[in-house]
């Protein structure tokens, strides 16, 4: 049976498919399911949900992963 992913761990996976997804379709366009698709390992849209309950969320952590790509996006946001 294969390790399950420590929460740490999991949000982080999570995030990292977080700014894939906006890289490839913008800021504006992320989404819980889209993020969920984009995951390495099977991750479901409720699983996204439990770590970033918001499209807001979302969208403020990939700013702070990665604030200079996003900053414009961010500030067309409101951010």
């Amino acid at each position: 049976m294969a390790d399950r992913l420590t929460p740490e761990a999991r949000k982080s996976l999570i995030l990292c498919a977080a700014v894939r997804y906006a890289r490839a379709y913008g800021l504006v366009k992320l989404t819980h399911s889209g993020v969920a698709g984009h995951c390495v390992t099977a991750t479901s849209t409720d699983t996204v949900r439990h770590y970033f309950g918001t499209k807001m969320d979302l969208w403020r952590a990939v700013l702070a992963a990665e604030p200079v790509e996003f900053q414009a996006q961010g500030w067309e946001l409101g951010l």
